[in-house]
């Protein structure tokens, strides 16, 4: 596997509000095929009026559209960023283009088959369990390679947007991008102080949230529904889904998000290479407090 850093720069990432890909495989046979509009994907939805609709499927084309409210363009430049830097490397369904209606964003990816990990993990054997373990190091070293401009250091999402982790919702307003590690960490204990003014059980509680570590690209959400995965064994890792809230993040945040969540103990023990590591050193301190912060923010 290649070693050298790749520099992920803001101003390459594609932000038009409507764009094709016509380098893709959509595209490739037929330069005059179109992507379905945002009323065809709406007038083949159960419940087009949703907040968060289900994704549809052109099956008839390898398609699926994601698309609504809560969808954004910086996911569509996360799949343009793998298939342009990390293609090979990192599976994950290629990406053939956005539009944008409105508040709605849809994304147009390829539509993948295979099973979600969440469904078939009960079934894996020995050897398939090490191949995924293996894969998901392999994925996690890749992303590792990713570097900001160093000028112009941020956590958020790729393109620069705020924190897209469901955790830094803020009445609706998401976190940032703040410009270091520590002015993260002091907004999470801003936003504690908000619903606990008493600043004592937050003071030790920020103590232990190391502002030393690296900013990391992650993608926040390795939970078994997101990995699809061949039904022939020894099973691998067809394709890495839903990277909508990846982005810049202390390297500690998806280890300990993984832990805590309702699948934490499970990731540890099938899938220990999510939660390796974030060289922050005092794992268990750093893991009291991000579940302290979780307890006191009701988050996840």
């Amino acid at each position: 596997m290649p070693d050298h850093k790749i520099s992920i720069r803001v101003s390459e990432l594609p932000a038009e509000k409507n764009v094709d890909f016509i380098e893709t495989s959509f595209f490739h046979e037929n330069n005059s095929r179109k992507l379905p509009t945002p009323s065809e994907v709406r007038s083949r939805a159960t419940h087009p009026r949703t907040h968060r609709p289900d994704p549809i499927r052109f099956t008839e084309d390898n398609l699926i559209v994601k698309w609504g409210e809560y969808v954004t363009i910086a996911e569509g430049q996360v799949y343009w960023m793998l298939q342009t830097h990390l293609k090979g490397e990192i599976p994950a369904p290629e990406i053939y283009g956005w539009r944008t209606e409105g508040n709605q964003v849809f994304l147009y990816l390829e539509y993948i088959t295979e099973n979600q990990l969440e469904e078939v993990h009960h079934e894996l054997g020995t050897e398939s369990r090490s191949k995924i373990n293996s894969q998901i190091r392999s994925i996690k070293t890749a992303l590792l390679r990713l570097r900001q401009n160093p000028t112009q250091e941020f956590l958020g999402s790729i393109g620069g947007q705020p924190l897209p982790d469901t955790a830094c919702e803020d009445d609706d307003n998401l976190a940032g991008p703040p410009p270091s590690v520590a002015a993260f960490h002091c907004w999470l204990t801003d936003r504690a102080l908000k619903r606990f003014p008493d600043p004592e059980p937050t003071k030790p509680l920020r103590e232990m949230l190391p502002d030393n570590v690296p900013i990391v690209f992650s993608h926040c959400d390795l939970h078994p529904k997101n990995i699809l995965v061949s039904p022939a064994e020894p099973s691998k890792i067809v394709a890495i889904v839903d990277w909508h809230q990846s982005g810049w993040y202390p390297s500690y945040w998806e280890r300990c998000k993984a832990e805590w969540g309702n699948y934490g103990d499970w990731i540890v023990e099938n899938l220990p290479e999510v939660s390796k590591d974030d060289a922050s050193g005092d794992h268990e301190g750093l893991f009291k407090a991000f579940c302290m912060y979780c307890q006191l923010l009701s988050i996840f």
